[in-house]
């Protein structure tokens, strides 16, 4: 009998799916033997190193550190010596708790222990506690050099239940991670397991888990990423090798050179030294400017990269052997590495350099002078307005950014030789550097001549709503009439304090002088408008980025401004954000947390504004007297009334901005 079409169709289905079923049935069962053992291997570990966790709790201590809360909840702790040593992260501390509290499971019970803040390592977030107890079981360590990427990691806590240690289990992402320091883990990390191990599938410990940030350092760095897939941990094997000084009560701080680089990202070349800290090992040694180090205690240096990773894990009072290549002649130093550099003091000529359309299509080489301070080293020197210099201490420049970058490598009361063209002459005149001003005395700069240009249809002007892709929250931005998309314009981001947003003052008083200096206004909205919160941090930098990528922005000149709490809020803008602000204004808004120190590599130039009633003018005056000791330039302005604008402010904050760029 003839079988039809779809019959045939229909029996080589059912054919296939029967043999689709025992395949897969067979995987299945060949999968679940290694799914157990894998199972059976994870309980095995987290049962032999369970003895060596401890649960931390505190008490008393602050409830906020700078945006972050403490919080209350137990943490996470391991035993490193059977004499009563626990090793845990530094952030289980930063509340300053009154008292220290420590859980421990000996012969299935529970007994609690008063303990004793022995040292911090301040490199690696680590604190080491003491405890009055004895016979207690170390955990085991996981050499350093086994470690793989790839490999089954689990991290570990003892917060949840005291009896079992909750768990997390992710795989090693990456080694040598935060210059050297840490082991990456995707396991999930937070607050509940700081401190706790990262084991492997041995039950050996390969790190303790901290929050750790590549790009920021302090002690709540890297408590954002929590439970993100990016955990660190450092390795056990480095803390032991330190844990005698620790348990001495040696505090260790992160062994610094004082030098910085040409370059700075993670696929850089040769470790050329940019400039020298004054007064730092590294001056005290002899390093100089554009030194190439090609060794670290005998380990070749092929990129800045493998100096940052041997550096990563020294400490100060350290030695290190350091060769740099000079010229054609090898030079070896020995140098003791330091816990604490002096504030970095930025110096200055006393000038503003002109700004230069884009359009040009023939430039000239050099840079204009466009103004000259008076009673500054340019004006002493006999720099004059029109000047245009052509090279400084033997360098040619051709913006205004390589001669910001050579005063960051040259210190107060230094000489440098500048050529200059003057009216088709061309004169040598020497300059005594002086340090950059705080600003008290502002100057009357007259406003830059923005030429005319054309606008494409596409940019808005005026005032107009913003949202950023993705976003349903809109910002304000004001771009002046007189807008040319190839003059580099100011950027100045105004956060609004607590309940109001105060837009309309801030247009009728700002509007028309950012269109006299070019200035773009911008002002995102918080989230909550009873106020801003630490959510709203990240935001507003892409509000900044927004504009950045719309209009044309000059790096040099972009700040941000806040009055009250708000003014809180921008101080940590400002803070956080380096390499995008260059300029804070704070008014009536005093500092809440210590200042960070001053970086050469990234200026930032700082304003409090203050009335002369304000309940919080004693302590403005006083952030300004920190900021000044820590050598931020900063300038302390009265204002006639308290956070409330007024012609006269603004146009001597106006001003202030206007020399962001001053050299």
């Amino acid at each position: 009998m003839k079988t039809e079409p779809n019959q045939t169709s229909s029996r080589t289905v059912c054919l296939f799916l029967v043999a689709f079923t025992v395949m897969n049935t067979s995987s299945m069962l060949q999968a679940q033997p290694l799914f157990s053992q894998e199972q059976q291997a994870i309980q095995q570990a987290t049962a032999f190193a369970s003895p060596s966790i401890v649960r931390i709790e505190t008490v008393g201590g602050q409830d906020l550190v700078g945006d972050v809360l403490t919080g209350t909840g137990p943490t996470t702790g391991v035993i490193v010596s059977d004499d009563g040593y626990i090793i845990t992260s530094s952030f289980n501390f930063v509340s300053d708790p009154a008292s220290v509290l420590v859980t421990l499971i000996e012969q299935d019970e529970e007994k609690k222990y008063a303990a004793e803040i022995v040292a911090s390592d301040k490199s690696k977030m680590l604190t080491l506690l003491k405890v009055e107890a004895s016979g207690l079981k170390p955990i085991s360590v996981s050499p350093k050099e086994e470690l793989k990427v790839g490999q089954r990691a689990i991290a570990l806590g003892r917060t949840f239940d005291v009896e079992f240690p909750n768990i997390s289990i992710g795989i090693v992402s990456a080694l040598n991670r935060v210059n050297g320091k840490a082991i990456q883990t995707d396991a999930k990390t937070s607050p509940v397991n700081y401190g706790g191990p990262l084991i492997d599938l041995t039950g050996q410990c390969m790190g303790i888990l901290v929050p750790l940030s590549p790009q920021q350092a302090g002690e709540t760095a890297g408590v954002e990423w929590y439970d993100s897939g990016i955990g660190f941990a450092i390795p056990l094997e480095d803390i032991q090798r330190v844990l005698d000084r620790m348990k001495a009560g040696e505090d260790l701080q992160s062994g610094l050179l004082g030098v910085g680089f040409e370059a700075q990202g993670p696929l850089t070349g040769e470790a050329k030294i940019l400039r020298v800290r004054p007064q730092s090992p590294a001056d005290q040694a002899g390093l100089k400017v554009d030194d190439v180090v090609i060794e670290i205690d005998e380990h070749p240096v092929n990129r800045l990269v493998d100096l940052r990773q041997k550096l990563g894990n020294r400490y100060a009072g350290e030695k290190i052997s350091l060769v740099v290549k000079r010229g054609d002649e090898t030079i070896e130093r020995e140098i003791q590495l330091t816990g604490e550099l002096l504030a970095y003091e930025f110096t200055s000529i006393g000038i503003l350099p002109a700004r230069r359309s884009a359009s040009d299509e023939s430039p000239e080489e050099g840079v204009l002078v466009r103004f000259v301070y008076d009673s500054s080293p340019a004006q002493a020197a006999g720099m004059k307005l029109g000047d245009r210099i052509r090279s400084m201490d033997g360098q040619q420049v051709s913006t205004p950014n390589e001669i910001a970058v050579i005063l960051t490598t040259r210190k107060k009361g230094e000489e440098l030789t500048v050529i200059l063209d003057r009216e088709e002459e061309t004169q040598t005149v020497n300059v005594t550097l002086e340090a950059f001003p705080d600003g008290d005395g502002l100057t009357n700069i007259p406003p830059s001549d923005i030429p005319p240009g054309d606008v494409p249809e596409e940019i808005k002007l005026g005032r107009s709503n913003q949202k950023l892709a993705g976003s349903d929250r809109s910002f304000w931005v004001f771009v002046p009439e007189n807008y040319n998309p190839n003059f580099e314009y100011g950027l100045l981001m105004w956060v609004h304090p607590s309940g109001e947003t105060m837009e309309a003052d801030v247009l009728k008083f700002w509007k028309d002088l950012c269109t006299e200096r070019g200035i773009i206004l911008v002002g995102p909205r918080a989230e909550d408008l009873s106020g801003w919160a630490a959510t709203d941090e990240e935001y507003a930098k892409d509000v900044v980025g927004w504009v950045q990528e719309n209009y044309s922005i000059d790096a040099a000149r972009v700040a941000v401004m806040g009055a009250q709490d708000s003014g809180v809020f921008a101080t940590r803008l400002a803070f956080k954000y380096r390499d995008l602000f260059r300029g804070l204004i704070s008014i009536e808004g005093p500092l809440r947390f210590p200042p960070p120190d001053s970086n050469p590599e990234q200026r930032l130039l700082t304003a409090f504004v203050a009335a002369p009633e304000t309940r919080q003018r004693d302590q403005i005056l006083k952030s300004v007297e920190l900021l000044r000791k820590q050598k931020f330039p900063t300038a302390q302005i009265d204002s006639e009334e308290e956070a409330k604008f007024s012609f006269d402010l603004v146009n001597a904050l106006i001003q202030w901005l206007d020399g962001l760029d001053r050299l």
